[in-house]
């Protein structure tokens, strides 16, 4: 088993939640343009409605925690990504620059 640090500290969260309601926003848009997806895919893979969807890349609407959730659940090695920005690389919890970093490693 691999140990995982308490980040359950009032400061730990203080630093590292996001600060503003739209880099949830921001990290959906990143993660689908990460995995080369349209909006329709992209939702329909994960149960979602498009439409939502591009209002919330779009920043009109703030994704809901059940929209994340979905998202997490269809792509669980992103999921603690999406929710808080934070990774935890060992655990296997890595965002799409970590794995754009693995993917540039594997070419060279």
């Amino acid at each position: 088993m691999i140990p995982v640090k308490n980040y359950m500290s009032s400061s730990y969260y203080k630093y590292y939640l996001p600060m503003n309601e739209n880099e949830a926003n921001e990290r959906i848009k990143q993660l689908r343009e990460m995995l080369k997806m349209s909006r329709d895919d992209f939702a329909q893979a994960a149960g979602l409605k498009s439409n939502q969807l591009a209002n919330i890349e779009q920043n009109t609407q703030k994704a809901p925690a059940w929209y994340i959730e979905a998202i997490g659940k269809k792509w669980p090695t992103y999921a603690l990504w999406l929710g808080t920005g934070m990774t935890i690389p060992e655990a296997g919890q890595i965002s799409p620059e970590i794995e754009e970093i693995r993917q540039n490693l594997k070419k060279a």
